[in-house]
Order: structure tokens, then sequence, then C-alpha cells
């Protein structure tokens, strides 16, 4: 499914959206490529203004997602365009890879301020479960910020990792909140008015300043007696909800795309394994009801990253993090008929440990981004095909070592040989999921097709360095029909290199469409002989892509 799949929702309201819909889908005239293919923004056209705010069922969603881990899709991503990109939307939008970025761009991040302003602190509610507490604070200026520590012994190590990995999601595309580091004081807290705290086992009543300080007694201390947290700026608009990575939300009217099959969800579980993010789930993500210019909306946050790295949130992370779910009945059942004595392979895993970063892998020998997983399942990830793992590939490799050190830097571990063992273990999980992504597929990407003839192209694994290059590349060229999506064949080309020459008979119509199949012949792959599609039309004397696909539908 393409863009033409947003096209129509801008235009159709109502029931005329299933009506409309359903013709289009089902029509032989409708063309594959309209004008202003390819989209490259998806625009919410309904308002979303009578939504109501929906908590997800934790008990509901985790067993949802374990039921699903025995699920199989080949199902094509469905909300790509016809080049087979990610529009920017209210989910996502597009940076590294897409965009010229720096390290000074990776360290900024989504952030708009230098962090809560100087002064007295108003605590307008608390956490008060969990090893550790958390606050809703109103700074000075009135900002309202929410406030997480490290646990006591590990500073730096959940508080640095959240920061880091906010500013790495950030660039591979995701809303995210605005975090800083900072530092404060008991007595620049005060209790707000209407302030609630929920004592363990008792109900609910107003705060006490006393609450405040049972609470930090909880928290990681620095020497001189301030504390370090992770401050969050609250995000714009009213909370509305959490995503799941399943279906859609029946209230929201811009929401029609099952969530398993986007393929920035689907994606993200590259991600995850990438940064060892275990808690990918529903309750780390944050819907908020946006209005603007008379129009509502939902913007989908990404959100608490502090399990991640070697950061398990309240401790270094477990050694099986990331190499199996909670509950895997089969190794339970191996355990069993081994009496006792079967050992998963991270038994015997080396790990790098510091109470300022937590416990890693100490190096990509203890990575394989294919069997990576979660603490429980997600449909999302479960889900994703070979071209939406390439499509996060891609994206990862365009971050540069020293894009890497500048978003670990903003973390402030002040552990030099910690950070520069985050960066390292970053840059190796990096190259370990290029080479096993993207060398799954034909790695042919951003064709183009110039005025003299001459058709370009990357070879994505060869450009990562993960691949050599094959003997041959071949172009096999015929015309296309955008009516009923037939065509004619050219002829064949090939070259030793990414730049083939076009076949002197190309169609010379205004408007005229061309389809190119490209494969790689003779390499280490033999995936790689299985071709990509482009399509290009004739606009203006200039031949423009319009159209891309890796893999076709299932």
């Amino acid at each position: 499914m393409t863009t033409t799949y947003f096209r129509m929702t801008a235009v159709i309201t109502g029931a005329l959206v299933v009506a409309a819909a359903f013709t289009a889908f089902t029509s032989a005239a409708s063309p594959r490529f309209y004008d202003d293919d390819p989209i490259w923004v998806e625009h919410d056209t309904q308002d979303a203004a009578a939504m109501k705010p929906l908590e997800v069922d934790l008990v509901v969603d985790l067993t949802y997602n374990m039921l699903a881990a025995a699920e199989n899709s080949d199902v094509r991503a469905q909300n790509v365009n016809t080049v087979d990109e990610v529009p920017d939307s209210s989910w996502f939008t597009n940076r590294i890879g897409h965009r010229s970025m720096t390290a000074t761009d990776i360290a900024n991040g989504p952030n708009t301020t230098t962090g809560p302003a100087a002064g007295t602190w108003t605590v307008i509610s608390s956490k008060s479960d969990g090893v550790t507490p958390g606050f809703t604070i109103r700074d000075a200026t009135g900002q309202v910020w929410f406030l997480k520590f490290d646990p006591p012994g590990y500073r730096a190590m959940a508080t640095g990792t959240e920061v880091a990995v906010t500013k790495l999601m950030w660039a591979l595309g995701y809303n995210v909140p605005e975090n800083h580091v900072a530092h404060m004081r008991r007595e620049q807290l005060v209790v707000g008015d209407g302030a609630k705290f929920t004592p363990l086992a008792a109900k609910t009543r107003p705060m006490r300043l006393s609450d405040i300080d049972s609470l930090l007694a909880r928290a990681d201390r620095e020497p001189e007696g301030s504390f370090r947290v992770v401050a969050s700026k609250a995000l714009q608009g009213r909370p509305i909800g959490r995503v799941r990575f399943y279906d859609t939300r029946s209230d929201d009217p811009n929401d029609i795309v099952p969530h398993e099959d986007r393929r920035e969800l689907r994606g993200y579980g590259v991600f995850a394994a990438w940064l060892n993010h275990v808690d990918a789930k529903a309750i780390n993500s944050l819907d908020m009801l946006v209005t603007d210019n008379g129009r509502s909306f939902v913007r989908h946050h990404l959100i608490d990253f502090g399990s991640s790295l070697g950061s398990g949130g309240v401790a270094p992370a477990d050694h099986w993090a990331g190499h199996q779910y909670l509950l895997q009945p089969g190794d339970i059942a191996r355990q069993m008929l081994g009496f006792g004595f079967h050992f998963p392979d991270w038994h015997t895993t080396k790990s790098y440990e510091a109470p300022s970063i937590g416990r890693l892998p100490q190096d990509s020998t203890g990575f394989n981004p294919i069997l990576w997983k979660p603490r429980v399942p997600n449909r999302a990830f479960l889900h994703a095909r070979a071209d939406d793992n390439f499509w996060a590939a891609q994206k990862l490799v365009a971050l540069t070592d020293e894009m890497l050190r500048a978003a670990v830097t903003t973390g402030e571990f002040n552990d030099p040989a910690s950070e520069a063992f985050l960066v390292r273990a970053l840059g190796e999980r990096r190259d370990a999921i290029a080479q096993a992504y993207l060398t799954a597929v034909n790695p042919i990407s951003d064709p183009v097709l110039d005025d003299s003839g001459t058709l370009t192209f990357r070879n994505a694994a060869v450009d990562a360095g993960v691949a050599q290059a094959p003997v041959t590349y071949r172009a096999a060229w015929s015309t296309f029909d955008n009516a009923t999506g037939t065509g004619r064949p050219i002829a064949a080309t090939s070259a030793a290199t990414t730049r083939i020459n076009a076949p002197a008979a190309l169609p010379s119509t205004p408007g005229a469409f061309i389809k190119i199949e490209l494969s790689s012949i003779g390499g280490a792959h033999a995936s790689w002989e299985t071709p990509v599609d482009a399509y290009f039309r004739l606009t203006g004397g200039k031949w423009q892509l319009v159209g891309f696909t890796r893999i076709p539908e299932a």
C-alpha cells in the first residue's frame, strides 16, 4: 500500500472514507502513481478533538503480545510511500540519513531550553512506588518537568543513559521528550497546593514536606549533598493514552494503518536491539492530543529510555537482558529436561560493568541483532520484514562514531573509560546490524537517471563496508503503463560499477514511464540477484524517480 492511502484520507470524511477507499483499491483503472508521488508528508486531516483518555491495560497488553510471539507475517509495511520510504507524520520525522546532520545536531536533539530554571521548584505530584522516586515539579518560570533519580550507588547510570539514548532516538526520527541532566538541592523543593501523596499500602492524602524527604532517601546523592536528576520537559498537548503496537485506536479518525504494519514501529525493533532497550512496550510511550489551527490530532511519543544500554533502570541490566523474553516456555522445558544443566549462551557472555553505566556485553560477539529480544514480545517487531530491517539499518549506518560520541557525552557520566566503551559498543552493535540486515536483501538504493541516460545508484552494503561488490550489476529496462501496470521490454544493460548506461530506445513522450529491474550478479549473497524495481516518469524533460520496491507484497 502506498501513499495513495494517505491522499484519499485528505479529501473524504465520515462514511465516504470507507466507500471511496474501497472503490479506489478495487478499481482496476486506478493508476499506480499520481502526480504528487512520492509523498513525503502524511497529514492528519481529520479532527480528533472528541478523543478521550484511554489507558492501555498492561495485563491485556502483555498477554496479547505474549500470544503474538508465535505469529509470522509477510505483509508489506502499509505506510510507506511509492519510493519505499516512511513519510513525515505525527509518528515520525525523517532526520538522519535523509538530511544533513552534524554531531552538534545530535547533541542538541529535541532541546528547546537548557533545562529547568533555577530557583524554587514546586512539587505538584510524586511517584512513590518502585525503587527510585519521581516528582512532577513546576520550575520558577511555571514550566512543568518530570524528575527521575539514579538508584543509590549507581550515579549517572539511569539518568545519563536516558538522556543519551533520547538524543539518538530523536536523530533516528522519533518524537521524544526534551531531557536534561540537572542538579537540585532539597531546599529548592516546596509542596504545591493540592499535591497528593500515596504512602505504601495506604490511602492518598495531601503531601507533606516529610514525604519529600522519605522519597529522596531512596535516591542517589552527590557528595556535596545535591541530587542528580533527569528532567523531562512536559510534552505539548493533553495526555490521551499509550501507543499499542498492534491494531488501531478506534476513536482516532486519523489512525488508519494497523500499528504492527507501520514501518517506523517495525524498525523500532532494530533500534531497540541496537540500544538494548529491553523495555520497548506500550507503557513507555505517550500519545498527546495537540491542537493546531483549530484542529486536534494525536502526536505519538516514545519515552522512558532508562532501561537501555547497560542500565536496567533501578540496577545494572540483567545478564540475560536482550537474550530472552521474561517468560520463555521453551527454555523452561529445556532446563527441566536437562535437570538444570542446560545453560543459555548469555551465561558465558563477558560483560563490561561499571556503576556509571551498568552492564553490557564486552564486545559485539555477545550481540546478535536477529536473536535479540525485549523483555516481552512486541507485535510490531515480530511483523518486521527484511525490507523494514534494511530501512532501519540504513539509518543506523548514517550515525558516525563522532555522532555517537556526541550523544554519549550529553549523558554526563563523568567516567571517561565507560563513556569510551559505550561509544565503541554502539559502533560495534551498529556494524553488526548492518552486517545482518544490509546484506540480507538486494542492497541497491537511491537510483538516479540523468539527462545523459546514465543510471547511477548505491550499494548500501558495500558503502557500509559489510560486503564486497558483486561482479556485475544488471538493469532490465521496460516501458510501463501507469494505468494498467503492463509494460514492454526494451533492453538489458550491465556494468561492473554502479553506473549503467540506458539503452537508446527510451520513451521520449512527456509523462512516459519506465521500469528498471536492478540486480547484482556474481556476488557472495544469492539474495542480491532478486531485482529491486525502480520506476521513473519523464517530467519536464527529466527522469524523476516515482517508485521503488525492494520486496513486493507477499
